[in-house]
């Protein structure tokens, strides 16, 4: 248990060893998200039979996380340096609304990756008119102003809503000052989207288990069968993926939201980090779920990889 100033205390007076072992975790995850991630996108970018509708997906989460890592990620290892907060008030706002602002992209991305493939496994009629190119696009963009939208309320707290925790070493929403509007977020941004997630996954795999009994007693066209195998192979990496940012986000909301009811800082300053840590552990793991679960990229990924070292030895 520590109150915020305990936290303050704590971050600032800590041992030398532990300064340089946080911030150096801290700056391997940076380096990672952002090259990463930006590895995915060269991947699609170079592959043409990447280009597909759910790699859209893909890429619209690979870019809000590398934000993730050059806009929120450095100012964190700045205060892990530090020992406190050393960029002023006004960019410790803009600091924590990007970072709410970016989680809850990623958490509705990955609802549309789950509605895109109830469609595409279990309504399959109505796939292609709903998910053309230019739909897509269009629900990606929805989908970053409905977390903006959900990101500024804070604002208009007394208190300007976001501010220094010195637990997590970062800017964030101080959950425990609104109740009715953390619930709202726990509730409306966070657990609708984890139920409608549950049910398009679970949907999906009941039909997969069915289409492969299908196929057990030799029913379904070879091309048919192709396409099912393909689709299935895609659709267990994104519930991977699914799976890997719930892991990582499941501790956090917990924590938050019994901060909410609890009031100031109830936790010890490593379980504060540890939140930390794993928020920023959920834009890093994307590009290696992908790497591991897919040959077509991590074929791309092997042959950029080439080809950058090539050109840095010239």
């Amino acid at each position: 248990m520590g109150s915020i100033a305990e936290l303050s205390s704590q971050l600032s007076n800590r041992k030398t060893v532990m300064l340089y072992i946080e911030s150096a975790l801290l700056l391997v995850i940076i380096l990672l998200t952002i090259s990463g991630n930006m590895l995915v996108c060269c991947a699609i970018y170079r592959n043409p039979r990447l280009r597909t509708i759910s790699n859209m997906f893909l890429v619209a989460l690979a870019i809000s996380d590398s934000l993730m890592g050059i806009l929120c990620m450095p100012l964190v290892l700045g205060t892990l340096i530090a020992g406190r907060w050393v960029f002023g008030d006004t960019l410790c706002r803009i600091h924590g609304f990007t970072g709410f602002t970016l989680a809850l992209t990623s958490i509705h991305t990955m609802g549309l990756i789950a509605i895109n493939r109830y469609f595409c496994i279990v309504k399959t009629s109505k796939y292609q008119n709903l998910f053309k190119v230019s739909r897509t696009k269009i629900y990606i963009l929805l989908v970053w102003i409905f977390a903006f939208v959900g990101s500024v309320p804070p604002f208009a707290l007394d208190d300007g809503g976001y501010a220094f925790q010195p637990g997590k070493a970062m800017c964030l929403y101080t959950f425990e000052n609104n109740v009715i509007y953390t619930i709202f977020i726990e509730v409306g941004y966070i657990g609708c989207p984890l139920l409608l997630i549950g049910f398009c996954y679970s949907s999906v795999f009941k039909e997969v288990y069915r289409t492969n009994k299908i196929f057990a007693h030799n029913e379904m066209e070879p091309e048919q069968l192709r396409v099912n195998i393909q689709e299935t192979k895609i659709t267990k990496t994104l519930a991977i993926v699914v799976l890997g940012f719930s892991l990582c986000w499941l501790p956090a909301s917990i924590i938050d939201t019994l901060g909410a009811f609890y009031g100031e800082a109830p936790f010890k300053r490593e379980v504060y980090l540890t939140y930390t840590y794993m928020a920023y552990l959920s834009s890093l793991i994307n590009p290696i779920i992908y790497g591991i679960t897919s040959r077509s990229f991590r074929r791309e990924y092997i042959a950029i990889l080439k080809r950058f070292t090539c050109i840095s030895q010239s």
